[in-house]
């Protein structure tokens, strides 16, 4: 017979110990590492979705008693030095559900949630039907998340495997911000349109921005490229201040490219590593892509991308120091609603007066 081990931290204890930045689970928890098993790499291999999201090592305990309702925890270890700590137990205790989602909703208050993918715990109803084992889609499997400094805590009740409930707590590794000036040249260096010229000829539309006292902020104008950038885009947008066009490019100016067909996940990738290539590390410490977002991009979704702020000496901008200023932007993403994949400059007009030689 096998007794369960009560952990004594309260779920209230638990969230607001993460919410004031203490950031150990197991010392919060009060468990050793030690008492966890190792699982062998042969079941890491056996489990697709770790390998896909890069995952090196897993230790689990059983037989436990969390929160009066989580009987198992996993302790997953990334190749990107993020831990993730799931809480997990198969539930159909809709009052106990109900209490663990409304506690931690009362300490980190409103959370993050995709509606067209999924719904939330504040739904009542859909948390009592998916507990009787009912529900009209797959976007009815309840999902709340909350994002603190270098933590993660996401809420999931699913539907497969049905009756599921986990607590996922995800530690994240704190990168190294290069700010190192770069010097491998700009993105200007492996631009081929003449974007003066075109920004002189009339545009294929136009959305004109309007401040709060009804004036005209700017404009953005819409261009189909006959030279594709970098291959694959060619649609630009440039939205400049004023209702003037300024083609000398004086004037705040910032371009948009993105593409009127599918880009392919080659060509996606050959665009994000060359960028990589030219500006090194970005804002946050990332770098290379990572395996899972391989397969975001793969599958078309939603996809933060990287992003790169630079200063006056062209190394990545310190927003906490008072004596820098923000000279340009570059970001990539991936738009699954609209643009798709989207290269971004902020703030061209400059990169070419600063970065750019005549």
């Amino acid at each position: 017979m096998f007794f369960k081990k009560k952990i004594k931290t309260s779920l209230v204890e638990f969230i607001s110990a993460l919410s004031n930045g203490q950031s150990s689970v197991l010392d919060i928890l009060a468990l050793k590492e030690s008492s966890f098993k190792n699982e062998s790499y042969d079941q890491i291999l056996n489990n697709p979705s770790d390998i896909a999201s890069g995952v090196v090592a897993v230790k689990t305990k059983f037989n436990i008693n969390a929160f009066g309702i989580f009987d198992s925890i996993l302790i997953k270890e990334h190749d990107n030095g993020d831990i993730k700590y799931i809480l997990y137990t198969k539930t159909r205790d809709y009052s106990k559900i109900i209490e663990t989602a409304d506690t931690i909703h009362s300490i980190l208050g409103e959370s993050l949630y995709n509606p067209e993918l999924h719904s939330s715990f504040t739904e009542k109803k859909k948390v009592l039907n998916l507990t009787q084992g009912a529900y009209q889609s797959l976007n009815d499997e309840l999902v709340d998340v909350w994002v603190l400094d270098n933590i993660t805590i996401l809420l999931q009740y699913r539907i497969d495997p049905m009756f599921e409930f986990s607590l996922f707590v995800t530690k994240h590794l704190q990168k190294e911000i290069n700010r190192a000036p770069r010097k491998n040249w700009t993105i200007a260096k492996y631009l081929k349109n003449d974007f003066s010229y075109i920004f002189s000829n009339s545009e294929e539309s136009k959305i004109e921005v309007l401040s709060e006292d009804e004036t005209i902020a700017s404009v953005k104008y819409f261009y189909l490229l006959d030279s594709k950038e970098l291959n694959v885009f060619d649609k630009l947008e440039i939205q400049q201040g004023g209702h003037q066009k300024d083609y000398s490019f004086k004037k705040p100016t910032h371009l948009t490219f993105t593409s009127s067909t599918d880009i392919s996940l080659v060509n996606m990738v050959e665009v994000i590593e060359n960028l990589i290539k030219i500006y090194g590390p970005d804002n946050g410490g990332h770098e290379e892509l990572e395996i899972h977002e391989l397969d975001i991009l793969e599958d078309r979704r939603n996809w933060t991308g990287r992003s790169w702020d630079f200063n006056d000496v062209h190394g990545i901008y310190d927003l906490d120091n008072p004596n820098e200023n923000m000279i340009y932007s570059v970001w990539i993403n991936y738009d699954d609603i609209e643009t798709g994949l989207t290269l971004t400059i902020l703030s061209y007009h400059n990169l070419i007066e600063y970065f750019v030689s005549d």
